[in-house]
C-alpha cells in the first residue's frame, strides 16, 4: 500500500459534510521526479459518489487514477504527483473534494516541490552588489557638486589683462573704494606711471606716422633708441605686474 498523505472524512458531522485530517499537505519533489500517493476516504453515512479536482496551479502535476469514486465505508484513491523537467521548483495550489452531487465542495492546500535555498544566496549577493552600486553612484554623483563649488579662474592672457585692468581702474575709481590693507598706494604708483608712459609713447609713435610731412617732428637715432628702450621697459614691467597679480 502506498503512503497515505490525507484522510478525507465525509458525512460525519452532517449529510455531505467534508472534513480533512490534515489542514495542508506538502509533497517534496524535484523537477523530473514523480511519486504516487493514496488518499483515504472514510464515509460515515450512506454510500455516495465524490469527485476530486485540483486548482489551475496544479493541473498537469496532480493526476487522480479515479476522480469520481463510489465510497461505501472506506475507499483508497491513488494520485500521481509529478514535476516536469522544465517545470517550476515550487507550486502551491488546492485539491478539492465535491460531495452531494455538487452541493458541497471543500479543498485543502497542497505545496508541491522543494524550497531552493540558492535563490536566497543569490538575492543576498544581488542586494550586496546593489548596495555597492548605489554607494558608487552616490560618490560619483557628488563629484559634479564639488566641481561646481569651485568657480573657474581666468587663464591665459585674458585673465592677466582682466586682473591688471581691475587694478588700474581701481586706483582711479570715483567711488573711492577701499584697497586691501596689505596693498598700499605706493605699490600701485609705479604701475600707473609705467602704464601712462606706455600710452604716451604709443600715442607719439602713432602721431609720427599719421601727421603730414609739414607737421612731422624730426627724431634722431639717440631719441628713437631712448623711446624704444622706454617703450620696451614699460611693456615688460606691465606684463610682469600682470603675471604677479594673476
Amino acid at each position: 500500500m502506498q503512503h497515505i498523505f490525507q484522510n478525507v472524512i465525509i458525512n460525519r458531522q452532517e449529510i455531505n459534510s467534508i472534513e480533512f485530517e490534515k489542514e495542508s499537505v506538502e509533497i517534496s519533489l524535484s523537477p523530473g521526479e514523480e511519486e504516487t500517493f493514496e488518499i483515504l476516504i472514510t464515509n460515515y453515512g450512506s454510500p455516495t459518489h465524490i469527485h476530486f479536482s485540483v486548482s489551475d496551479e496544479l493541473k498537469g502535476q496532480i493526476t487522480f487514477l479515479r476522480d469520481n469514486p463510489y465510497v461505501l465505508q472506506k475507499e483508497y484513491v491513488s494520485i500521481v504527483a509529478r514535476i516536469p523537467q522544465e517545470g517550476r521548483v515550487l507550486t502551491k495550489g488546492q485539491i478539492y473534494i465535491t460531495a452531494g452531487y455538487g452541493s458541497r465542495k471543500k479543498g485543502f492546500p497542497v505545496q508541491l516541490g522543494k524550497i531552493d535555498p540558492k535563490p536566497q544566496e543569490h538575492s543576498e549577493d544581488e542586494s550586496y552588489s546593489g548596495n555597492e552600486e548605489s554607494e558608487s553612484s552616490k560618490s560619483s554623483a557628488t563629484l559634479p557638486i564639488k566641481k561646481l563649488s569651485h568657480p573657474k579662474q581666468g587663464s591665459g592672457f585674458g585673465g592677466f589683462s582682466s586682473s591688471a585692468l581691475r587694478n588700474f581702474t581701481g586706483s582711479f575709481s570715483a567711488t573711492g573704494r577701499k584697497t586691501p590693507k596689505n596693498v598700499s598706494r605706493n605699490e600701485k604708483l609705479p604701475l600707473n606711471i609705467a602704464f601712462g608712459g606706455f600710452l604716451l609713447l604709443a600715442c607719439l609713435f602713432f602721431l609720427y606716422f599719421i601727421l603730414p610731412s609739414s607737421l612731422q617732428f624730426e627724431v634722431g637715432f639717440a631719441q628713437s633708441l631712448l623711446f624704444s628702450i622706454l617703450f620696451v621697459t614699460c611693456m615688460i614691467y606691465i606684463l610682469l605686474k600682470i603675471a604677479e597679480e594673476s
